[in-house]
């Protein structure tokens, strides 16, 4: 891929072979592999391959990253909720949609959903601070 200036203000740019249009290399995603240090297409049109990839072999860019991050396809995803009969598996009220893991592990856990989930993380998924939480919570409804 050739570098060219824009004429105006002489920064370094080149031309998307997808969109066909030179533009400013901070207009192409990063890319430690090329000689220019940037991608071939511009952020866009980058975005918009990755998309169609994810959704041509992954059926969609959510089960490519669940398959990324935590090797749970679609069908696998969907057999946990069925296994918690759709619920949440703590508050076990709410719709289960978001599958949580040990962040230090990577192990895949259970799914949960969205406040649940989001309450793990707020503790931090520390136990000590989520037993300090229950006995704060129990100490202060018997007053």
């Amino acid at each position: 891929m050739e570098l060219t200036l824009f004429p105006s203000d002489k920064q370094p740019s080149k031309r998307c072979p997808n969109c066909s249009v030179v533009k400013a290399l901070d207009d192409f995603p990063n890319n430690r592999a090329t000689r220019d240090g940037k991608a071939t297409y511009c952020k866009p049109c980058h975005n918009q391959r990755i998309k169609e990839i994810a959704q041509r072999l992954y059926g969609g860019h959510a089960n490519f990253l669940r398959i990324q991050r935590y090797g749970i396809d679609t069908e696998a995803f969907q057999e946990m909720i069925q296994d918690q009969n759709g619920k949440c598996a703590l508050c076990l009220t709410k719709p289960a949609k978001h599958l949580d893991h040990d962040h230090a592990s990577g192990k895949v856990r259970v799914v949960l959903c969205f406040s649940c989930n989001r309450g793990l993380g707020k503790f931090g998924d520390n136990p000590l601070v989520i037993r300090n939480a229950i006995a704060y919570l129990q100490k202060s409804s018997s007053s």
